[in-house]
């Protein structure tokens, strides 16, 4: 099949998986936003899932391809073929699989390469031929992302030159995500006036260290008896079963709460007293920003991200990483202080306005393009 020469010059947005996170919002949002009309978005998404559906709901059919493996030369073939047909001008990358093919695909069809990474854990398992995948970021890819200081840092460290790495942290609809109160959530687990409820969104992955939030839940409840936990998060069974088995040990079967995926609105967060972030290592997380735009009190370890969102005692409270007993008495703090929650809150929610919209994030993105295209 030859090139359409009818068809608009496009933009190919790569992402090496499917499901439900904030990499693959971030992805969704930009294919949208990005290209100012003269670019139009072609996304490359490895199976039908999550992302899938969602990008359809926007109105952007995706080309469904999986690499299978560390180096597919049948994936490689078909994105290059896809990039000729489609008559792409910019690769779009999220996520280090996904940068390693997109930095392939751009060498050998001479069309710059924009890569995201979303959070140092995206470095900490490069796996096999990390020596080759090293050199094919720095030589195929015209632009890094990192979306906080702490992925800059650990850009660093894998072996980029700082030149090459621009910062673009991530954003959030602050029209959208408002302050207010809900109780659908509330009603849903039976909580009564009184109770009071903290929550946690995002997978179910080591690096949230869920284990962490369960043993300071316990610590928690021996202070206050009406406090309750839920976490929303996609899981497996077999990441699952270790975390049910510590809620049973500790006695919080009642009171601590795994809700799996559940939609991002800002009614989620409006449900919950206080916003909690127990994870070890984190980069900029939308979900993080999505509660401080509604306003919630914020308790987070020092994992990265939460640092340049909030500033201690001021927009949120910060306690060290794995670290269940300070990271109880921070969430006690502010459980037992309304006066304090709504002073965090308001205050969380005045920096992320001024800081981290989701205007302002497409804006430096859109910028980057307009440097690399030539349509």
């Amino acid at each position: 099949m030859g090139t359409d020469k009818t068809l608009q010059p496009a933009v190919m947005h790569l992402i090496d998986t499917g499901g439900p996170g904030g990499a693959e919002t971030v992805f969704s949002q930009l294919a949208v936003a990005l290209g100012n009309g003269r670019l139009r978005p072609l996304t490359v998404v490895p199976r039908e899932h999550w992302l899938s559906g969602r990008l359809r709901s926007l109105g952007l059919e995706p080309v469904i391809l999986n690499a299978r493996g560390s180096l597919n030369f049948s994936y490689l073939r078909a994105l290059v073929r896809l990039a000729r047909q489609q008559r792409v001008r910019l690769i779009h990358t999220h996520l280090l699989g996904s940068a390693v093919y997109g930095a392939l695909v751009g060498l050998i069809t001479r069309v710059p390469v924009i890569s995201v990474f979303h959070g140092p854990t995206d470095l900490r398992n490069v796996g096999r031929f990390s020596g080759m995948k090293r050199w094919l970021i720095r030589h195929g890819c015209s632009r890094v992302v990192a979306v906080s200081s702490s992925t800059q840092e650990a850009l660093l460290q894998f072996g980029l030159p700082p030149e090459a790495i621009t910062l673009i942290q991530n954003g959030v609809d602050t029209e959208s995500y408002v302050p207010g109160s809900a109780d659908d959530l509330r009603r849903e687990l039976r909580l009564g006036p009184n109770d009071l409820l903290t929550l946690a969104v995002g997978n179910i992955r080591a690096p949230k260290a869920y284990d962490v939030l369960l043993k300071a839940a316990a610590l928690v409840r021996e202070r206050v008896p009406n406090a309750h936990f839920a976490v929303v998060g996609e899981g497996d069974d077999q990441k699952f079963a270790p975390l049910l088995e510590l809620r049973q040990a500790l006695r919080l079967d009642s009171h601590f709460h795994f809700l799996g995926f559940r939609k991002s609105t800002a009614a989620l967060f409006q449900n919950a007293d206080v916003f909690v972030s127990s994870s070890k290592t984190e980069g900029l997380s939308l979900s993080f920003l999505e509660s401080m735009a509604t306003g919630r009190a914020i308790v987070a370890t020092r994992s990265g991200g939460a640092q340049e969102a909030l500033t201690d005692e001021q927009s949120g409270l910060l306690v060290p990483t794995e670290d269940p007993t300070a990271l109880a008495a921070a969430v006690v703090k502010a459980l037992q202080t309304r006066e304090l929650r709504t002073r965090l809150g308001a205050a969380a929610r005045e920096r992320v306005v001024r800081d981290f919209s989701l205007h302002s994030s497409i804006a430096e993105y859109q910028a980057l393009y307009d440097s690399l295209i030539r349509v």
